[in-house]
C-alpha cells in the first residue's frame, strides 16, 4: 500500500506540472490570469515536473520502508531498530542465553498492540488517500470541463451589480457637488476654482492683496512664476479637441473606445457634455439585455475586466439601442458597434449608452479580457 501511495503522489506532483505547463504553452492561461503572474504558472510547473521526477528516481531509497508484511497489506510506521525484542520485564542483553524458567517458544513475538496498531494505520493511509484525491479530482475535473468562459447567468448578475455601484457612485458624486453649492459665493480650495481664487473659504485665511490688474508684469519675475502662469491660462474646460487628443479615432472618425471607458463617463458632467452624440465605434460581446428594455430594443454589450485572475473579473457593460427590433446575433458572439454615444436619463439614473447605426461580428481580439 505504501508503495502505491508513493506512487500516486508522484503522479498528483506530474498532473500539477504538467497542466501549468500546458496552460501556459496553449496559450489558455489567457483566460484565467493577469499576464503579470503567468510567468509564476510556468516556473510552478517546472518545479512540480522536476520535484515530481526526483521522486520518482529515488522512490526505492525512502527511508523508514517496512519490508515485512502486515495484515491485509497495512503499512508500518513504527520503529523497527530491534529485531528480537521480547516482551517480558527482564533484562535480555545476553544472546538468547534462556535461563530463566519460563517459554520461550515464542523467540520473535513483538510486542505490538495490535487493535490500536492496525487503527492507527486506516487513519494514516485514508487521509492520505483523501489528500491527494483531493488535490488530483478536482483539477482534472475542471480541466476537462470548463469552456475558458463565463456563463451568462454570472455576465448578466456580476453586470446588474456593476451597474447598481456606478449608480451608487453618481448619487454620492451629486451629493458633494450638492454639498458645495451650499458654500454661496465661497469656494472649495481644493477644486480648480478654489485654486484660482486663492482658496477662499469658511474659517480660510484672508487671501493677501494682489497686484492691480492693469499693474505690468514685473520684468524681473522668474521664468518659473511665469510658467506658472501660462498653465494657469491654459487650464479651461474640457472640449473636444481634448478627447481627440486623448482617445484615437478610425479613418471614418469614430472614436475608438472601450464599453469599461463609455461605463466610467457616466456622471463626469463635463465628459457626457462633450461625449453626447460623439460618432463611437466599439468592440464587444453582446447578451440580452434584461434592465429597462420594455419595448426589447436593446441588447447588452459587455467586456471582462481583470485585475489578478479569473476569479475576480467583472463584466462591465452598457446597452445598445437599435430603436427596433435587434437583428439576430450570436449570444455572447463578439461583434464591433458602430453608432453615437447617448446619455439617457431613466428612473433616476444616468445610463451611458450607444444608438446603434451598424455591428458587423468579428473575431475575439488578442486583448479579449481588459486588465
Amino acid at each position: 500500500m505504501k508503495k502505491f501511495l508513493n506512487l500516486l503522489s508522484i503522479f498528483t506532483l506530474m498532473t500539477w506540472g504538467v497542466l501549468f505547463l500546458y496552460y501556459y504553452t496553449s496559450g489558455r492561461i489567457e483566460k484565467y490570469l493577469d499576464p503579470d503572474f503567468r510567468i509564476y504558472a510556468l516556473l510552478s510547473g517546472i518545479g512540480f515536473v522536476l520535484l515530481a521526477a526526483f521522486n520518482f528516481l529515488n522512490r526505492k531509497q525512502e527511508t523508514g520502508l517496512c519490508t515485512h508484511d502486515h495484515p491485509q497489506g497495512e503499512t508500518c510506521d513504527h520503529d523497527h531498530h530491534h529485531a528480537h525484542d521480547h516482551s517480558c520485564d527482564h533484562d535480555h542483553s545476553h544472546a538468547h542465553d534462556h535461563a530463566c524458567d519460563h517459554d520461550h517458544h515464542h523467540a520473535h513475538d513483538h510486542s505490538h498492540a495490535p487493535a490500536a496498531a492496525h487503527h492507527h494505520h486506516e487513519e494514516s493511509t485514508s487521509g492520505v488517500v483523501f489528500a491527494l484525491f483531493v488535490l488530483l479530482v478536482p483539477i482534472l475535473v475542471a480541466t476537462g470541463y470548463s469552456q475558458d468562459r463565463f456563463s451568462g447567468e454570472y455576465l448578466a448578475k456580476w453586470g446588474k451589480i456593476e451597474r447598481q455601484m456606478m449608480q451608487m457612485r453618481i448619487t454620492r458624486n451629486r451629493a458633494d457637488e450638492a454639498a458645495l453649492s451650499q458654500v454661496g459665493s465661497t469656494s472649495n480650495p481644493y477644486t480648480r476654482e478654489g485654486i484660482e481664487t486663492g482658496g477662499s473659504y469658511p474659517g480660510a485665511e484672508p487671501a493677501a492683496p494682489t497686484e492691480s490688474a492693469d499693474t505690468p508684469p514685473d520684468p524681473n519675475a522668474s521664468s518659473e512664476s511665469k510658467a506658472g502662469e501660462k498653465a494657469g491660462e491654459s487650464w479651461g474646460a474640457f472640449t473636444i479637441e481634448d478627447l481627440k487628443k486623448m482617445v484615437p479615432q478610425s479613418e471614418a472618425g469614430d472614436f475608438l473606445l472601450d464599453v469599461p471607458q463609455i461605463f466610467y463617463t457616466a456622471g463626469d458632467r463635463e465628459l457626457m457634455e462633450v461625449m453626447e452624440g460623439i460618432p463611437v465605434e466599439a468592440t464587444a460581446q453582446l447578451m440580452e439585455e434584461t434592465l429597462n428594455n420594455p419595448d426589447k430594443t436593446r441588447l447588452k454589450a459587455f467586456r471582462l475586466f481583470i485585475e489578478c485572475c479569473a476569479a475576480d473579473a467583472r463584466p462591465l457593460s452598457i446597452p445598445v439601442d437599435f430603436g427596433k427590433a435587434p437583428p439576430e446575433y450570436t449570444e455572447m458572439g463578439w461583434y464591433k458597434l458602430y453608432g453615437k454615444l447617448h446619455y439617457s436619463h431613466e428612473n433616476g439614473e444616468i445610463v451611458p449608452m450607444i444608438k446603434i447605426d451598424r455591428i458587423v461580428e468579428t473575431t475575439e481580439p488578442t486583448d479579449g479580457l481588459l486588465f
